[in-house]
């Protein structure tokens, strides 16, 4: 009888502590949001299955991996591990294929090549995350990932922008803007690049020619080995590329003479540009713009000019929400989790002063 009361105890101290641990994951997964911006991508942006849309609008069945990765690198600098494996989760369950990441999703059917920006900055962010936590799993996905990038994603032993994630076929170029140091210098540390791999995707950078009005080139053609120049620059991709170069200690004054110059002209910044005559070619200014404009400050160490670019930033935001234009009443993924980053980035940056 004792013997049966004991067994009974246990069972009950068992199932006890189960109901405590499931009640304690469901609370870390349901935190409140720390900001608006956050509320609105997972109230509004995220489907119930974790799916984050790229609109509210046309594209409200179309997710990219761009996205997951933004959201996982947001998550690592909050520190919000739960939300952090649901997005994993979503990342092996939806985006993986043949251990690429596919670029996009259009309902269920998966796009057939990957994007490799997006590629990076997970990698990065898995192998950063594995250190933070101490959590083994992260690093053998990040590696799992890397080690097939490597393998099917390099091109004359440069990394080029996709590849087909079933034929194998590759892209004969690499974009300016991908070119990702922090991904690569993970990817070393974790042993899946030599540090000669790694100088040789940086010297693309290094020595890419700047334009003498001070941008950069879009791309690196290998076929011609050779250097190519947007007539129409994408501000974001001049800015993506500029705080890469900056967070190797590379020369951008040229460029941040240009940006500063073309803040101080029009006292703000647009979309894009005529590389002919510098002016505007759009109408629009862009949240993700500032958010990058700002990243890129502090990356300079110029903590005063993030700011100013943050609250050029925060202008464009709906305060109840996120970032959704005041009249069209449309947003995008990109314009909303961008900005989230650069908010959490500017305000660790602060604290850590």
């Amino acid at each position: 009888m004792i013997k049966n009361f004991k067994w009974f105890l246990l069972i009950v101290s068992v199932v006890f502590l189960l109901i405590c641990c499931t009640e304690k994951e469901v609370a870390l997964q349901k935190v409140p949001a720390t900001s608006p911006t956050e509320q609105f991508v997972i109230e509004d942006l995220m489907n119930g299955k974790g799916l984050l849309r790229t609109d509210i609008d046309t594209q409200k069945d179309v997710f990219l991996s761009e996205s997951v990765g933004l959201w996982l690198a947001y998550l690592v600098e909050k520190d919000d591990q739960a939300r952090f494996d649901e997005q994993v989760d979503v990342l092996k369950s939806y985006f993986l294929s043949n251990d690429f990441i596919v670029w996009r999703l259009d309902g269920t059917k998966k796009a057939s090549v990957n994007a490799l920006i997006d590629d990076l900055r997970i990698i990065r962010v898995l192998l950063d995350a594995s250190e933070k936590w101490h959590d083994s799993d992260y690093e053998q996905l990040g590696k799992q990932i890397g080690d097939n990038l490597i393998q099917y994603g390099m091109n004359q032993e440069l990394f080029v922008d996709y590849v087909d994630v079933n034929s194998h076929d590759k892209a004969t170029a690499l974009t300016m803007s991908y070119i990702m140091p922090s991904a690569f210098y993970e990817m070393e540390q974790h042993g899946l690049l030599s540090q000669q791999q790694v100088q040789h995707q940086l010297d693309i950078l290094q020595n890419a020619p700047i334009a003498e009005a001070g941008f950069f080139p879009k791309y690196f053609d290998l076929a011609t080995k050779s250097y190519v120049f947007d007539e129409e620059l994408h501000m974001i991709d001049q800015l993506y590329t500029a705080y890469h170069l900056a967070s190797m200690d590379g020369d951008t004054m040229p460029f941040k003479n240009w940006l500063l110059n073309l803040l101080k002209r029009d006292g703000k910044l647009y979309g894009r540009y005529s590389a002919q005559t510098n002016q505007p070619t759009v109408n629009f200014e862009s949240p993700a713009v500032y958010a990058m404009a700002a990243r890129y400050m502090l990356a300079l160490n110029e903590q005063q000019l993030a700011q100013q670019f943050m609250e050029k930033m925060t202008a464009l935001k709906d305060p109840s929400s996120g970032y959704v234009d005041k009249h069209t009443k449309s947003t995008h993924s990109f314009d909303n989790l961008l900005p989230l980053l650069a908010e959490r980035e500017v305000e660790n940056a602060y604290h850590n002063k």
